[in-house]
Parts: structure tokens; sequence; C-alpha cells
């Protein structure tokens, strides 16, 4: 599967949601001016291979207040728009973008049909949480040389763990990389089979001749860039194997981890420059 090539779908979804703070009415029965925000629940990550600093912006707004460096993420989530949103990417002090893409279109998680694409994702979802992610792009594009990283977005299902257990996503943005698995230093697998650009045991979307079939098995917002349970526990070593080969490869940043109980993780590997054959780094993030 190929990094999430994002279409805007053109729904008008409103979604009926209730909230705490409305009581028993419902949020749409309430007059507009009294009703409470609603935002989209958003953590940026910065997994580009330029050791320049980003900014992320929701249309021409600017969300992230200082740069992120290179393999940082915001500390919490941040309020976006929702719904069809356009996220973009600048570098450094510049104010062209590296990256642009809408997201959505719909209030709503939809699976794809023939007639309706799917917006791989839908895009964020009012109340929700989610994670976008900058990393560098597998191909050029000729339509738009600008687009020099991409951008994926993903959702986050934030419900705690078992007891005594940690949640962990694992992404492959390391471009050199190909098909990896991520497993435990004695050899016990986590995650296999994880070409550039997916999630561990995400559902695939398939496509034959441009579709994809009107249901997709197991799709779901959670199935995307879905979480594991693991034992938690500090002293955690893992490596990351070539899928093919089952030979290790060389990864810096996987060794005496410390995943706590109750909390929900993200380890992303990508390349720490530009060049082909720079070193792979894997960056361990928290959700919560």
């Amino acid at each position: 599967m190929k990094l999430i090539n994002i279409k805007p779908v053109l729904l008008s979804l409103i979604p009926v949601l209730l909230l705490s703070a409305c009581g028993k009415n419902d949020y749409l029965d309430i007059d507009a001016g009294d009703r409470p925000p609603l935002s989209a629940k958003v953590k940026f990550v910065n997994a580009c291979t330029s050791a320049t600093a980003v900014h992320f912006w929701d249309f021409t707004s600017r969300v992230t207040a200082t740069p992120l460096a290179q393999n940082a993420a915001t500390g919490t989530y941040l309020d976006t728009q929702y719904g069809k949103v356009q996220y973009n990417l600048t570098e450094g002090t510049g104010t062209s973008y590296k990256a642009s893409y809408v997201f959505g279109g719909s209030a709503n998680f939809v699976q794809e049909t023939n007639s309706t694409s799917f917006s791989g994702p839908n895009g964020p979802i009012a109340t929700y949480f989610h994670t976008l992610f900058a990393v560098k792009k597998l191909k050029a594009s000729t339509l738009n040389p600008g687009n020099t990283d991409s951008l994926v977005l993903v959702y986050d299902d934030l419900t705690a763990p078992s007891s005594g257990k940690a949640k962990l996503r694992f992404a492959n943005f390391a471009v050199s990389a190909r098909q990896v698995n991520l497993e435990y230093s004695n050899g016990t697998n986590l995650f296999a089979g994880v070409s550039y650009g997916n999630f561990g045991d995400q559902t695939i979307i398939p496509y034959t001749n441009g579709k994809a079939p009107d249901v997709i098995a197991g799709l779901s917002w959670k199935t995307l860039g879905p979480f594991k349970e693991l034992n938690a526990g500090a002293g955690q070593n893992l490596i990351i194997k070539n899928t093919v080969t089952g030979l290790p490869v060389t990864v810096t940043g996987l060794a005496d981890l410390n995943l706590e109980a109750g909390k929900v993780y993200t380890i992303f590997v990508n390349s720490t420059a530009e060049t082909e054959g720079s070193p792979l780094k894997a960056t361990l993030i928290s959700h919560n």
C-alpha cells in the first residue's frame, strides 16, 4: 500500500453530538451563539528527513506556536477545524508549503464505495483525537513538485489498556527500510511486514483499476493506525528486521525503553538525513 492518497470527499453530513456541557439538550438544539465550540484534537509530528524545523497550518492559521524539530511532536493535542480541512506544512521561516493536503469532507468516518471516494482517512472528526505526521514523500510529484513531503492523518484510540499493559502503534517512515518487522530483542514479533508509509496491523485498502470494494472488511477509524497492547515496564529492547531477508536493520532509539502502564505510544522509524543510506532512527511519542 502506498502512502495515503488524499482526495476530498464532498459530503454534507453534520454530526449530532451530545456534549456534557449541554445537559439534557442536544447540541444542535442550543442557540448557535451559546454552543460550545467544536474542534478536532490533533497531535502534530515532524517525521521528515530534513533537519530544519517545521510549522503546521490549519488552512491559513498556524497551529504550532513554535517550530517542531525533526522527530518532535506537539506535547498536547491542538484544536483544529474538522470535517473538510486543508493541513499545510512550512519549513523554518519559509512561507511556501512543503506539503499541502485536503482531508475529509465528511463530519464522520465513512466507508468507501465506488461512487463515494474514501478520503483515506475521511478527515478530522469533531471531539476525536488524531495524529498528523509529516513524512518524506516516496516519489516526487510531477503535478505539484513543491510538495516534497507528505502528510499522513490517523485516528487515535486513547481508551485505556488493560491493567499492567501499555498500548503501542508502529509506523514505518524510512524509505530505505522498505518492508520491516518490529520485534523484541528475543525475536518475539510485535508487527510484521510493515511497508513504507504504513502502520503495523492496519487495515489495507485494496484498489483495482483505481477503485476499492464497496465495503472493506475490518475498516474503521480504529484500524487505519491501530494500537496493540503489550506488557508495560522499563528496560524493554526492540529491534527492526527486514521482512524479506530476516536480517536486522540498524536503527537507533529502540534500546532500554520504558513503557509505562496505562500509557498509549507510537513508535515510528525514519531516516535522519536526506541522502540515501542515511542512518535510521526510531522515535517514541506518548499520546497521554
